[in-house]
């Protein structure tokens, strides 16, 4: 069962009303930023169109008419989108509609997506195609063309109330440094000071436990928060050397996320080796 947020309510209910009224498209693109629940949002509008409970868990779901499609790795994969327009073309069993739900739908490699466009040009009867992804603007655009779109709102005091619901403390900073996500900040830094976390990379003999802190945080999230850092520090005092050490930092962040082959202890341990050279060289209130 996936956790309801307040911010997806506005979304949830205009395909509730397009469905309704007998509207709602065979494609439907659902947006939400890191750290706003685009799972669970998928989650509730798979179980809205199949008319479900909300306490149903999609992805453990054993149901003729619906299928959930994650990437398979860093990817999702032709074979995967082979098999739901395998499955899109048939005709519904016990649902009043078939739905198929496609999570981090930007990681669709190229073939893939090619595949998913001839069934998306012409959608079979009665079946929906729910696409969720964070980065909406990653899909192909003719993908993105033969989709009615929805969008959750990020908004800022929304997401600090529900913080405080859940007895998070909250401070601009420290909202900035998870993103400004409310999950990510609740789930991944609640409790780890970001900051201090950097400048025990700067001083650390071993790397041991700074690596499992961010394998465990989530290595991705940590080093998204580590550049959110050092911006707010060119924003004080610009600084080249600090500025390289950031590219370095988004390119190891995205080899980490794209790639199934990386080792992703020896990438961290390369980069907090770069940030104690780098820190030498900075002034002392920056590093």
């Amino acid at each position: 069962m996936s956790e309801p947020y307040p911010w997806h309510g506005e979304v949830l209910l205009a395909i509730a009303q397009r469905l309704q009224q007998g509207a709602l498209p065979a494609a439907i693109g659902l947006s939400a930023a890191e750290g706003w629940g685009g799972r669970a949002l998928l989650s509730a509008a798979t179980l809205l169109l199949l008319e479900l409970p909300a306490d149903k868990d999609p992805e453990e779901l054993a149901h003729p008419d619906f299928r959930w499609v994650a990437p398979e790795g860093a990817a999702i994969k032709i074979d995967q989108i082979r098999a739901l327009n395998a499955f899109a073309v048939q005709t519904s069993q016990i649902a009043p509609r078939k739905v198929v739900a496609v999570l981090d739908a930007h990681l669709m490699n190229v073939n893939a997506a090619n595949t998913l466009l001839k069934t998306l040009e012409e959608p079979p009867p009665n079946t929906h195609i729910l696409l969720c992804t964070p980065y909406w603007n990653r899909l192909l655009p003719t993908i993105r063309s033969r989709c009615q779109s929805y969008q959750v709102q990020a908004g800022v005091g929304q997401a600090e109330a529900w913080l405080q619901q859940q007895a998070v403390p909250f401070s601009p900073q420290r909202f900035a440094q998870a993103g400004y996500a409310p999950l990510t900040m609740r789930d991944q830094f609640a409790e780890l000071d970001v900051d201090a976390w950097i400048n025990k990379v700067a001083t650390a003999s071993q790397f041991g436990e700074l690596v499992n802190d961010a394998i465990e945080t989530g290595a991705p999230l940590l080093l998204a928060a580590w550049y959110r850092v050092l911006i707010q520090q060119q924003s004080k005092q610009p600084n080249r050397v600090l500025l390289a050490f950031a590219e370095e930092l988004i390119d190891t962040r995205r080899m980490i996320e794209t790639s199934n082959s990386t080792n992703i202890r020896l990438a961290l341990e390369r980069l907090f080796h770069l940030w104690q050279q780098v820190s030498k060289r900075l002034p002392r209130q920056a590093g």
